[in-house]
């Protein structure tokens, strides 16, 4: 081969080889950068999974820290609900006992301490009571509750409330409502009451002079709801603008010195605040320093089905004869409310003209007179002449404001000069005097049937007080001869003695109850072989169980609480008559036939509807606060001691109410069953018919195991008690001016 072919060759080995080192070197770096990508990869992916190890460690801290926060808030509510009801218990005794002092006779000195002492413990349950309501609130452990009630009720209440504390100070409290307002609503009016009453109390607490006005105006309405504005304005020291915007948070008030001169927890309008939010509604205040303060808030409240218009009609006149005008603000507040416009007469000829004036076309005539004691000095001669000139037949009721005895005249009625506001407003809601003479009035109670004498010894057994004073009265009405045993102990020791034609028999009783006296009566009977004594349960609840009960032990019939004259007298007469008209026969297992057929034809409506199951009862439409046409027939029926069975009521009540309080404490339902039994029969017995219904929710739910907050439900039924003795007083203040007049 040619040397330059050799040469050709040798150069083309040496390009190969030439490429093949480049190639090799190329991959080799590709494999390196590959092995660094690698070892990146590793590290991030290490760096990722020690990352999410960490992520999940912090996790489950802050699962184990939020689980601890909230043991921690659980704990401090429970404790606050604790202490707050720990705390209550002591006060509930504490107040009731220094009101009972204050009722002695004391010293000046010793009224002082007593009144610093009361003040002091109504402060610190009002500090517990923010206390319990703030924990519920931080908790989300409140609801309200949604019924039916009379807004101007409401207001008109809670400006009673208030009344003393500002005239305490000297400033006027006045209620202003829009008359577009409509005042049947539905919502919680526990809650709206315990946002105004602490918007009120803290405007008279920092006002020194002038007035607080409770403004109440319609906004708007929807389909199903109106909305209303609440404004409550004082002229007190007003608030600073920067430090408006602290007010409404726990534990803050406008300025740290506010604390110490006027006291207080800072947590009140937290409360209101969150209640507001509750009802959907919201809350502000405007303020300048110096010149008073407006809070407001805006509301929605549910429409009650079937709401009528409020009747247009002209308000009633009434005469003030008076110079004072403190009592001329005072009287035109409470009149407003019942439909009444206040003219103020300051000299005794301007009366005495009006009085004989001729009454013009469209113009009522004048409802009332109320006269100042120190307005009269002068014409009342010449008042009393113009007075009788209106004759007989005349619907003008007189009220004198005087301290001294009033000679007894018709249609007069005196009140002290200090009066309170409860008992003019009873007297004002009180229905007209019938004005035609008493000869007249002879078959006034034609809607009262004359019910013949039935001469009857008749054992009644019951444990209750007010229940036993009430049938014992009714049956001496009837001419029975009364016996008492207070538990089933006691009447069977009655029933061995004879001489007894009917039992009335209470149920439910301390030592033995009815049911098991009836089994052992029975069983005695039949030992013996004596006549069926005829035993009619005395029952409030007459529900399905219960009546099964009562024919089980043996007793003949029952009769609901609380007790319906003609339904009382119709029992009695059926088996007082069956004890003479029929031939003896001996005692037997109950008739069943028997039984029934006496509840299917009851004697009369009330009867009847006792009959019916307490399930359809509870939750039923919402009851007045008193119902004063049971006690107008109780007293129609026994006279006075119809007031002594009041008073009764009210001396008792307390004592049961506590022991409410306590078992709601210790989640006792079987107490609380047996306590809401007796207060429910007790307060239909007065009249007090809302309390009644909240002592049968008690009891319905503590009976079913479904009462789930016993302390809300003893709460609520406090607020009722206290709303029936406010009422159940002025029905006595009545009672006793009318006597006096």
């Amino acid at each position: 081969m040619p040397l330059w072919g050799v040469l050709l060759v040798a150069l083309a080995a040496a390009v190969a080889l030439l490429l093949l080192g480049l190639r090799l070197r190329a991959r080799n770096r590709a494999l390196a950068q590959l092995q660094r990508e690698r070892s990146l990869l590793a590290a991030e992916r290490d760096q990722l999974r020690h990352t999410t190890e960490r992520q999940g460690q912090l996790e489950q801290q802050l699962l184990q820290a939020k689980q601890a926060a909230e043991a921690a808030v659980l704990a401090k509510g429970e404790f606050l609900a604790t202490m707050s009801h720990e705390i209550r218990t002591p006060l509930n005794g504490i107040l009731p006992m220094l009101e009972l002092i204050a009722r002695g006779p004391l010293g000046e000195d010793q009224r002082q301490m007593l009144a610093t002492a009361s003040a002091s413990s109504q402060q610190l349950l009002r500090i517990v009571d923010d206390i319990l309501d703030y924990s519920r609130l931080e908790a989300q452990a409140l609801e309200l509750e949604i019924t039916s009630f009379n807004l101007r009720d409401l207001l008109d209440g809670v400006v009673q409330l208030m009344q003393r504390a500002a005239d305490s100070k000297g400033l006027s409290l006045d209620l202003q409502l829009d008359p577009s307002v409509r005042l049947p609503v539905r919502g919680d009016p526990v809650r709206l009451r315990q946002v105004l009453s602490n918007l009120l109390a803290n405007a008279i607490k920092f006002t020194a002079r002038g007035q607080v006005q409770l403004r109440v105006q319609r906004l708007g309405e929807g389909p199903a709801q109106h909305q209303l504005r609440f404004e409550i304005i004082d002229t007190g020291i007003g608030i600073d603008a920067a430090l408006q915007a602290r007010l409404f948070q726990s534990f803050s008030q406008a300025d740290a010195s506010t604390t110490r001169i006027y006291g207080g927890t800072g947590l009140g309008l937290a409360i209101c605040k969150r209640i507001i939010d509750l009802m959907h509604g919201r809350i502000g205040v405007q303020s300048t320093p110096g010149h008073g303060a407006t809070f407001w808030f805006e509301i929605p409240l549910l429409k009650v089905p079937g709401d009528l218009p409020a009747m247009a009609r002209t308000p009633a006149p009434l005469l003030l004869f008076s110079t004072d005008a403190i009592l001329q603000a005072r009287i035109e507040r409470i009149a407003a409310h019942h439909g009444l416009q206040v003219h103020a007469l300051a000299q005794a000829n301007a009366v005495v003209e009006r009085l004989r004036a001729a009454p013009r076309p469209a113009q009522p005539a004048p409802a009332w007179l109320l006269v100042d004691a120190r307005a009269r000095r002068i014409g009342e001669v010449t008042l009393q002449q113009a007075l009788a000139e209106r004759g007989e037949d005349d619907a003008l009721q007189v009220l004198w404001l005087q301290d001294d005895a009033l000679p007894a005249r018709p249609r007069q009625r005196q009140l002290p000069a200090h009066f309170d506001d409860a008992a003019l407003h009873a007297l004002l809601a009180a229905p007209a005097a019938p004005v035609r003479p008493a000869a007249l009035l002879a078959n006034a109670e034609e809607g009262q049937p004359t019910l013949p004498p039935l001469h009857l010894r008749v054992l009644l057994v019951e444990d209750n007080t007010v229940n036993r004073m009430v049938a014992e009265q009714l049956l001496r009405v009837f001419q029975c001869e009364v016996r008492n045993a207070a538990d089933g102990e006691q009447a069977l020791l009655a029933l061995r003695e004879g001489a007894v034609d009917v039992v009335l028999m209470d149920c439910q009783m301390p030592v033995l109850d009815g049911y098991a006296a009836t089994r052992h009566w029975r069983a005695e009977e039949r030992e013996a072989g004596h006549t069926r004594l005829p035993i009619i349960a005395m029952t409030a609840n007459a529900m399905a169980g219960d009546r099964e009960r009562c024919l089980q032990a043996g007793m003949d019939d029952y009769l609901s609480k609380p007790i319906a004259r003609t339904t009382l007298h119709a029992l009695l007469k059926r088996w007082g008559d069956g004890k003479a008209a029929s031939p003896a026969r001996p005692s037997a297992e109950p008739d069943h036939a028997r039984l029934t057929a006496n509840s299917s034809r009851a004697p009369s409506a009330e009867h009847g509807s006792a009959l019916q199951d307490d399930d359809s009862r509870v939750g039923s439409k919402p009851q007045p606060v008193l119902d004063r046409d049971v006690l107008d027939e109780l007293h129609a029926v026994i006279g006075d001691t119809a007031f002594q069975i009041i008073t009764v009521f009210l001396d008792d009540a307390p004592a049961m109410v506590q022991q409410l309080q306590k078992a709601a404490q210790g989640s006792d339902e079987p107490r609380l069953q047996a306590i809401a039994h007796s207060l429910k029969s007790s307060s239909a017995n007065v009249g007090a018919l809302s309390l009644s219904a909240v002592a049968q929710r008690i009891e319905h739910e503590a009976r079913s195991g479904s009462l789930q907050r016993p302390a809300v439900a003893v709460a609520l039924l406090v607020a009722e008690f206290a709303r029936a003795r406010v009422a159940l007083t002025g029905y006595l203040a009545q009672h006793r001016a009318g006597q006096a007049g």
